[in-house]
């Protein structure tokens, strides 16, 4: 069935707008045609303009967009750099996006391990290894823009490696 003949669904993205402005501050609910313009791209060569971009600065906001999206049944998806070159950073509906407040991090067990929030940069991971000889794997070309929580979700496996100079040793998530 072509997209053509497909039915199309009535998305509220008004009502949706005015119930997460009861809890996320409007300035980072995005709806302004160039702005959503900006958002219409990933390192991909897709295009897919959102209805709605939203800000996140915390997880009870990400739990409350995600909530409010379920009960209209409006789509979502979430950007964490937009480094993606596959377009699975890319959305026509509603696009979650990483402030700049996530990007806490804590080293324990003298650097075996390291807990991430997932707006923090790959190489900024790997600065804050280097006292203790240490690294995240795998090295992607985009390790300097790309962020832990895409990177993470995109390679699973492979994030879940610390590189020595010798062999890789898992990192406990």
């Amino acid at each position: 069935m072509s997209n053509e003949n497909k039915p199309k669904r009535n998305l509220n993205y008004d009502a949706l707008r005015q119930q997460l402005a009861t809890r996320i501050n409007e300035q980072r609910i995005i709806t302004g045609e160039a702005e959503r313009l900006a958002y219409g791209t990933d390192a991909s060569f897709y295009r897919l303009i959102p209805q709605i971009v939203l800000r996140l600065k915390d997880l009870d906001e990400v739990v409350f967009a995600i909530q409010c999206c379920r009960e209209h049944l409006i789509p979502f998806t979430f950007r964490a750099a937009g480094t993606s070159l596959s377009g699975q950073a890319v959305s026509d509906s509603v696009l979650i996006a990483l402030t700049d407040d996530w990007r806490g991090h804590s080293i324990l067990d003298e650097g075996e391990k390291i807990r991430l929030q997932p707006g923090v940069i790959g190489a900024d991971a790997n600065k804050y290894l280097l006292p203790y000889q240490r690294k995240i794997g795998p090295d992607p070309a985009s390790i300097n823009t790309c962020k832990i929580g895409a990177s993470r979700l995109t390679m699973r496996v492979a994030c879940a490696a610390v590189r020595r100079k010798t062999p890789i040793k898992p990192l406990s998530a």
